[in-house]
């Protein structure tokens, strides 16, 4: 399963929009360092679709693809040296898949900023400042370790070149994600650069968490929400939310799906009488590697999948119509999965 870390500064709402997330009890008082071990909620991504299905197909269970969220304590100023417990909550972001920035944009005096003012833009900065001081002091220790290494592994020179590259883009403030891996490495290489675990390698989500008709600190972000609201509205009905004259729309679903893009992720859908199923995929995957998250078997003995588009599934009420109208295609191995396809797989004995 796919994680997102939540990351931010001292009381930027990290903790109160996990709360929201998983209904879960966490600490969200109004004092730096309240979450210090992080929480982990797992979060269903919202999907009409595995309703409509669930429909057609008289489905007795509806089951959504799911996401991991994690709430990490805020970070602050030279974290990567320690302070504030720094190099502890670092740890902790390695083991996600997303970083997601909840950056506080609002104007409160009753709640307390680590830095005595509101600036989301210098917030980020901080936020980056540290995950990139991070980088740098691992590659700087990695290096040395190659040094030790070069005359019994014949790459290691190699890797050393590719680590001071990195270092010289992350001293002029650019994420390890942004270099360009040489067509000329090979694969070996390749998985190695991969795995080098560096947090500025990870994709970011900016997220304003701002006042909704307060004074808010304007900026370039991925998203907004007012968590606050989300809160108090959390169980409240699209009526009582017309009544009360705010957005009918939960901010929070746009933002689990946005998180779910960022990972490059898909889904594909299954229905029959049991259950009407949402399941998540790497775009690029191929039939069998798609087959394989039913069960590692089905990877192992497929032999073709019976794949219908969403629409077309929809607008002819189910397989039986589909297959009437040749809407159905048969496919191979090589078939690389769309999100959104219905589909059937057929495995082998």
């Amino acid at each position: 399963m796919f994680s997102v870390g939540l990351v931010g500064l001292p009381n930027a709402g990290k903790s109160t929009l996990f709360n929201i997330l998983t209904r879960r009890s966490v600490p969200a008082e109004n004092f730096p360092f309240c979450t210090i071990d992080p929480h982990d909620g797992i979060v269903e991504v919202p999907d009409p679709r595995v309703d409509k299905l669930a429909e057609i197909a008289n489905s007795k269970d509806k089951i959504y693809a799911k996401i991991e969220f994690r709430d990490i304590a805020g970070l602050v100023k030279n974290a990567h040296q320690g302070e504030g417990l720094g190099n502890q909550f670092l740890a902790h972001i390695h083991e996600t898949d997303l970083i997601l920035m909840v950056l506080r944009s609002f104007y409160n005096d009753d709640i307390i900023h680590v830095e005595n003012r509101v600036n989301p833009i210098e917030d980020e900065e901080i936020l980056m400042m540290e995950l990139t001081l991070h980088d740098e002091k691992k590659l700087e220790n990695l290096i040395l370790r190659l040094e030790k290494e070069a005359k019994k592994d014949s790459q290691a020179m190699l890797k050393i070149q590719i680590c001071e590259k990195i270092l010289t883009q992350l001293t002029n403030i650019q994420p390890a994600k942004d270099f360009i891996m040489d067509a000329s490495w090979d694969e070996e290489l390749v998985e190695w650069r991969k795995k080098l675990g560096l947090l500025t390698d990870k994709p970011i989500l900016k997220l304003a968490n701002y006042n909704e008709g307060g004074n808010n600190f304007e900026f370039a972000s991925d998203f907004k929400l007012d968590i606050k609201q989300e809160s108090e509205l959390l169980d409240m009905t699209e009526e009582e939310r017309k009544e009360l004259g705010v957005s009918v729309d939960n901010g929070l679903d746009g933002m689990i799906r946005a998180c779910y893009k960022k990972l490059n992720l898909g889904t594909f859908l299954t229905c029959g009488e049991m259950e009407a199923r949402a399941w998540t995929f790497t775009k690029g995957m191929v039939a069998p590697q798609c087959a394989g998250k039913i069960h590692t078997d089905f990877a192992k003995k497929f032999i073709k999948a019976e794949v219908v588009n969403y629409d077309d599934f929809v607008a002819n009420n189910g397989w039986k119509v589909c297959y009437e109208n040749g809407l159905v295609k048969t496919m191979g191995k090589t078939y690389i999965f769309e999100d959104g396809d219905v589909t059937e797989f057929k495995i082998g004995g």
